[in-house]
């Protein structure tokens, strides 16, 4: 399993087809995952992104909003369940022998912790996907689906508590070269 890390617009979507590509090249299959795939599968009424959407149920499921500067998670009953059926599901796609690439956003500790638990005894990269401040900022400006403030919000966070085997700097590398460089590092 390899697990890339890093603020929304850091590049770790295009990091994971890159990454994907390249072991499929090799002739390996892998399969990339991410709560974007398992979110988009809820009602929307249970989500809410800042004020882009407003779910009348988002208190029970996830909400994420900018306040004062901070992005701010707040996980409901409902939202406790998904976020750790997401993280099962990964876990065991792994555990039935299927390679996976997981394109991750880890908001706080308790992220981490869950991760940790949900993947111990299985063989796990860790990557951190980083770019600099301006380059996330500029590239999430450039999104429709993205409310600015997000990747400023997320940027001193998302690499708080996790413990990474490699680094990559999407400024100052292609993809293609990023994806490389995680499997030297294997």
């Amino acid at each position: 399993m390899i697990m890339l890390n890093g603020t929304s617009c850091a590049g770790k979507s295009t990091l994971a087809v890159a990454l994907q590509d390249v072991l499929t090249d090799s002739g390996e299959c892998w399969l990339v995952m991410s709560q974007d795939d398992f979110f988009c599968k809820i009602p929307r009424a249970f989500l809410r992104y800042g004020t882009m959407h407003v779910g009348p149920f988002s208190d029970r499921g996830v909400s994420l909003a900018i306040v004062d500067g901070v992005l701010t998670r707040r996980v409901g009953p409902d939202g406790e369940r998904l976020l750790d059926a997401y993280r099962a599901a990964i876990a065991a796609t792994a555990r039935a022998g299927v390679n996976v690439i997981v394109d991750e956003v880890l908001v706080d500790e308790s992220d981490w912790h869950s991760w940790l638990r949900h993947l111990d005894g299985l063989d796990v990269q860790w990557v951190a996907v980083r770019a600099p401040l301006e380059v996330v900022e500029q590239r999430e400006r450039g999104r429709a689906d993205r409310f600015n403030g997000t990747a400023r919000a997320e940027y001193d966070e998302v690499h708080r508590y996790a413990s990474y085997g490699t680094e990559i700097d999407t400024s100052e590398l292609d993809p293609s070269a990023a994806a490389r460089a995680i499997l030297a590092a294997r």
